[in-house]
């Protein structure tokens, strides 16, 4: 754990100066010798080994306060507070006034994720400076990141937050210190209708509940239209609903969708958009980038411009569930039919690109249009798979299916078919076709590059 002083990470002690250790008091009276933004403090937060933490609360007046290098929850009260919460990952509450609200230094450990600050400055013109701790760039991997947050969770009502102009408002004017280049910055939204704008740097914004409109700039971000992180559980809440708009902007981006019928769009950059289970009517889109889409029942992707991929989760052991749609684009662009349920679960898929249609254990699964390559992976139960395609060249593949056996017809294009395990059949039709049978015993037809084919007629 790092107990290095927030000045020295800032490279700001003329305006905040924290002395490097703390003298293990724990009441007002014994607060002396500690500053926070220049000010002497009149309570200093005492070290703890209960967890959860308890809350250090300030009186109704204007308190400077002081945390510890571990984990500290500070809450101003009333007045016009300063607060420096130090190291570790704090959770920094303003209350009513006008605070001055310094997160610090975050807590990370290799191997047991990143933890930033999360800063809810309240009602008042508060001014909010997340830290500089610039370790979340430096991650092992496998390694999760919870950056420094501002929150506006509790926010009475709408809130417009923007971490390019370094404003907010909603709850009083608030402002925020600039994030340096190379550090993540978040925010989370209230349960109402927002506007949440990231800045420069590579943000984490959750919109929590309400209809908003979520942006993420020209940096890597991750957004998310409904999540409500909870500091004090650390995990997300995911049961607030809404029909949000987001954007990711230039930068490779993580963009996500919620409970409702939501728009997500991953513009510039090669994105991730994902919707969530139950999030019928959403719409998805790509951008001029390779991206990659999650879909979900009752949605719509649509891939646009670069060499995109469409992930079609199957269910366990149903009938097909309400239809998606996915549209390419002008790419060459892939559909992965993925479930990994194993045991004695039927599997049968039936894909038809001329037909534009792919089913699933009978049923309508999804209308797919303008994609080049099929694969269908990751399932050991029995049954049968049908590939048809058009006269455009196409590629087939089966992956990670071990029992299922395939019926291939290439069409009239330059196709690639591979097959699994079992006793296939493969017909590359008119193109010249490559067909690759894998294990089993398989019969090949109308190829002109054979594979692993032990009847050629």
């Amino acid at each position: 754990m790092r107990t290095t002083p927030l000045a020295a990470a800032l490279g700001l002690a003329a305006t905040l100066t924290i002395a490097p250790a703390l003298t293990g008091a724990g009441s007002p009276a014994s607060a002396a010798g500690e500053t926070c933004d220049g000010k002497a403090a009149t309570i200093v937060v005492q070290p703890t080994t209960t967890y959860p933490r308890p809350w250090t609360v300030g009186t109704p007046g204007d308190d400077v306060i002081v945390g510890t290098a571990d984990r500290d929850r500070i809450d101003g009260g009333g007045g016009n507070d300063t607060i420096c919460g130090l190291d570790g990952d704090d959770h920094l509450v303003g209350g009513t006034g006008n605070d001055r609200l310094f997160g610090g230094l975050d807590w990370y450990y290799p191997d047991d994720d990143y933890w930033g600050d999360v800063i809810e400055p309240g009602a008042g013109d508060d001014f909010v400076d997340l830290g500089a701790d610039l370790d979340s760039k430096d991650l092992w991997w496998g390694d999760s990141l919870y950056a420094d947050q501002v929150s506006y969770a509790n926010a009475p009502g709408p809130v417009t937050v923007d971490l390019t102009t370094l404003t907010a408002t909603g709850e009083g004017t608030d402002t925020f210190a600039a994030t340096p280049a190379g550090k993540f910055a978040g925010i989370v939204g209230s349960p109402y209708d927002d506007v949440l704008t990231g800045g420069p740097a590579d943000d984490q914004i959750h919109g929590g509940g309400g209809d908003d409109l979520i942006t993420g700039g020209p940096g890597d971000d991750m957004l998310h239209g409904d999540l409500n992180w909870d500091p004090d559980k650390r995990n997300y809440d995911t049961s607030v609903p809404g029909d949000d708009l987001v954007e990711g902007g230039d930068g490779d981006d993580v963009v996500e969708g919620g409970h409702g019928a939501d728009a997500l769009r991953g513009d510039g950059g090669d994105d991730y958009v994902v919707a969530a289970k139950d999030a019928q009517g959403t719409s998805m889109e790509g951008g001029d980038g390779d991206d990659d889409f999650s879909t979900a029942q009752g949605t719509t992707a649509r891939g646009g411009a670069g060499d995109d991929t469409f992930d079609l989760g199957i269910g366990r052991g149903k009938k097909a569930d309400r239809s998606r749609t996915v549209v390419g684009g002008r790419g060459r662009d892939k559909v992965t039919l993925s479930s990994y349920v194993g045991g004695k679960n039927r599997y049968d898929v039936t894909i038809s690109v001329p037909k534009r249609r792919i089913d699933v254990g009978g049923g309508r699964f999804a209308k797919v249009t303008s994609s080049e390559e099929f694969q269908v992976e990751g399932n050991d139960g029995p049954g049968l798979v049908v590939f048809r395609g058009s006269h455009r060249p196409e590629l087939f593949r089966l992956r990670w299916v071990m029992k299922a056996k395939v019926h291939a017809f290439g069409g009239g294009g330059d196709d690639v078919l591979i097959s699994g395990y079992a006793a296939d059949v493969l017909d590359g039709g008119p193109g010249r076709d490559r067909l690759d049978a894998s294990r089993g015993r398989d019969r090949c037809l109308r190829g002109e590059a054979l594979k692993g084919c032990e009847r050629r007629r």
